[in-house]
C-alpha cells in the first residue's frame, strides 16, 4: 500500500510539473500573440512536446487559456491581499493603486483577461472558473466597503470600482500619440478622480463627515 502511495504521489507530481510547464509555454505565447492568433501546435513546440500531449490536460485551446489567466488573477488577488493586510487603512486607494501598478506592468495578462471576456467562446468548466476569480476579486472589494461602514449596496459599489479602473486599461493603455510615461501619469490621473468620487459617497452614505483615507 506505501509503494502504490507513493506511486500515486510521484505520477501527481508528474502531471503537475507537465501542467506547469505547458502553461509556462502557453503564457509565452500569449504574451506576443492574441488568443485567435495562437495554435496550439504552437505552444506545443514552445513546451518541447507533441500537440497531442496537450490534449491529455487540457481539452480544449481555451481551457489552456483560461488556466492562465485563472492562476494569473489569482497571483494578482494574493498580491492585493498582502498590500491591504500591511496597509495602515483599509482604503480603496490601495486596490487602485495595486491594480493599475500591477496591470500597467503586466500588460499582456490585461490583454488576456479582456481578450477572453470579449472574444472567448466560454464553455461550462471555462465560465465555472472565471465566475470563481471573479467572485473572489469582489468579496475582497467588498470587504474593504464594509469595513469602511459604507451603507449602500457594498457589492455593486465593487462592481462599479472595477468597471471604472478596468475602464481606464482598455481606453488609455495604448492612448495613441502619448508616450509610456503620459499614458501611465494619465491613468493614475484619472484613478485619483477615482478615489475621491468613491471617498465622497462613501463619506456621504456612512454619515461620517471625515474621510477614512
Amino acid at each position: 500500500m506505501a509503494k502504490l502511495a507513493t506511486l500515486s504521489k510521484l505520477k501527481e507530481k508528474e502531471r503537475e510539473t507537465r501542467q506547469k510547464l505547458i502553461i509556462d509555454a502557453a503564457r509565452k505565447v500569449f504574451e506576443k500573440k492574441t488568443y485567435d492568433s495562437v495554435s496550439m501546435a504552437e505552444i506545443a513546440k514552445t513546451a518541447g512536446m507533441a500537440k497531442s500531449s496537450i490534449y491529455t490536460y487540457f481539452s480544449s485551446q481555451e481551457s489552456l487559456y483560461v488556466e492562465v489567466a485563472y492562476r494569473d488573477s489569482n497571483y494578482f488577488i494574493k498580491e492585493l491581499e498582502k498590500k491591504i493586510q500591511l496597509s495602515e487603512t483599509h482604503s480603496v486607494e490601495t486596490v487602485i493603486t495595486h491594480f493599475l501598478d500591477y496591470y500597467i506592468l503586466h500588460k499582456a495578462q490585461w490583454r488576456m483577461i479582456t481578450h477572453f471576456a470579449l472574444h472567448g467562446d466560454t464553455v461550462h468548466e471555462s465560465v465555472e472558473k472565471l465566475n470563481e476569480i471573479s467572485r473572489k476579486l469582489m468579496d475582497t472589494f467588498d470587504s474593504i466597503l464594509k469595513k469602511l461602514d459604507y451603507k449602500g449596496n457594498t457589492r455593486l459599489l465593487a462592481h462599479t470600482l472595477f468597471a471604472s479602473l478596468s475602464g481606464i486599461l482598455i481606453s488609455f493603455r495604448n492612448y495613441p500619440g502619448r508616450t509610456e510615461e503620459e499614458r501611465i501619469a494619465h491613468m493614475k490621473r484619472i484613478g485619483e478622480k477615482i478615489k475621491d468620487m468613491m471617498i465622497a459617497l462613501i463619506e456621504k452614505d456612512a454619515g461620517t463627515g471625515t474621510s477614512p483615507f
